[in-house]
């Protein structure tokens, strides 16, 4: 298991990496706001990045996230929050995305992270959604994402504006157990390292299974 010093000196390093790049091209390369800071000179301002349905702001040029003031929250972004909005940030290039689906598998270094991935994307949402996809659905809407065509039932949600993921459910039948597999647009790895894609979905997955629980922990509308 990674320690705390272990993230932080991601953190500094991913840091080191943003204060490389032109932070108003690269807020253009990942499909985020970029906010100049009127009168600071040039490079110094904030991108919007949303995250899972989140905004983190990300400021230039010394790259501190934080989380944007409409959240209302008064505590830092954990660690691994800073991480993976930073990887996104530095690694966006602005390939456009390719509308054509990959597994997990085909990412690069993905049947190396496959066993990672699979205990911690997908067996939480066959857990928690196997026998009722249809709550998948609507947690993904609460999302932003949308119903697309695939297996039995399926949702495409955009965990990052440029990193959209498909989670795929099939229903249990008379010959197969419910399945569910997530996939992505082939164009991920030039928005992602393979090891924040297993952390992207898993995030993706624990808030879809949150928002499920809140959803059923809500009296019904009337009553």
């Amino acid at each position: 298991m990674p320690t705390r010093e272990d993230f932080e000196q991601a953190l500094e390093l991913a840091r080191e990496a943003f204060r490389k790049r032109n932070p108003a091209h690269q807020a253009a390369r990942a499909g985020v706001n970029w906010v100049p800071d009127a009168g600071a000179g040039s490079g110094r301002g904030r991108a919007e990045v949303l995250f899972l349905g989140t905004v983190y702001h990300v400021w230039a040029p010394d790259g501190e996230v934080e989380y944007g003031a409409a959240e209302g929250r008064t505590k830092d972004p954990a660690l691994w929050e800073k991480i993976i909005v930073l990887h996104y940030f530095n690694q966006a290039d602005g390939t456009v995305l390719a509308g054509r689906y990959i597994s997990f598998k085909e990412i690069p270094d993905g049947r190396l992270y496959q066993p990672n991935f699979e205990k911690r994307a997908v067996q939480p949402l066959l857990a928690a959604f196997g026998a009722d996809p249809g709550e998948a659905l609507l947690c993904g809407q609460a999302l932003g994402g949308k119903p697309v065509d695939l297996g039995d039932l399926a949702v495409t949600v955009p965990v990052f504006p440029r990193v959209p993921v498909t989670v795929v459910f099939w229903r249990a039948d008379e010959e197969f157990p419910a399945r569910v597999t997530l996939l992505f647009d082939r164009s991920i790895p030039h928005y992602l390292p393979t090891e924040d894609v297993v952390l992207a979905s898993q995030m993706l997955a624990f808030r879809l299974v949150g928002l499920a629980r809140e959803r059923a922990a809500s009296p019904p509308r009337g009553a």
